[in-house]
């Protein structure tokens, strides 16, 4: 599991803005105008171009500017691989089309509560009905789920409850991704190291008291 790393510049390595990968970038400076329909003039700033990919960003005094920028919050450090890849193309799109972001989301929170429950269903419906009854999520988290579950439903449907410009719901359902890969597995790692440490002959009287 990797983490995501802040695009920056002049910085050796981060997470790609095109292709969300972490990869090596090469810096230039730009310095000759871009003059094209489409494009603003720019005298000066910088150039990178990710070296996975091949694609160039350019920045602006310090700031990126191509490709556009997301105002959504970047991925908690401790989410899984498979479900970052959705988190980040959710960000990417979040601003021309808040629908296509929340269906991306609810898409990661199928695969988390999969790998939660180390089984593959279709259903996330399913899936949290299952982690209730086996104790694993609390109130709190089951009714997170269940906003991401049906807001991303409702926006890949009818969209009828939502409307595709409420880019403010999409938004809240990042945050609330961000909480449930928290509470259930960043969390969850602190409990079981700060438990591990735990000399054995004390964890054998845990258990009998427990028993």
């Amino acid at each position: 599991m990797s983490s995501y790393v802040e695009p920056e510049v002049g910085k050796d390595g981060f997470n790609c803005p095109f292709c969300s990968s972490f990869a090596e970038q090469k810096w230039g400076e730009l310095i000759s105008a871009i003059d094209h329909p489409g494009f603003i003039q720019i005298m000066d700033g910088n150039l990178s171009r990710c070296e996975r990919c091949k694609n160039y960003s350019i920045w602006i005094d310090g700031e990126l500017v191509y490709p556009k920028s997301s105002s959504a919050p970047k991925p908690v450090s401790d989410m899984p691989d498979d479900v970052k890849e959705d988190f980040i193309e959710a960000r990417k799109v979040v601003e021309d089309s808040p629908r296509a972001a929340a269906a991306l989301l609810r898409l990661s929170m199928e695969k988390l509560t999969n790998q939660l429950l180390d089984e593959s269903n279709d259903s996330l419906y399913q899936n949290i009905g299952e982690l209730v009854e086996q104790g694993r999520i609390d109130s709190r988290i089951q009714k997170a789920l269940d906003s991401v579950r049906v807001t991303g439903n409702d926006y890949v449907h009818a969209g009828e409850i939502y409307g595709p410009d409420d880019k403010d719901t999409a938004l809240r359902l990042f945050d609330l991704v961000n909480t449930i890969v928290y509470v259930t597995i960043s969390q969850e790692r602190v409990i079981e190291q700060a438990y591990s440490e735990i000399p054995e002959n004390k964890k054998e009287g845990i258990d009998q008291r427990d028993q």
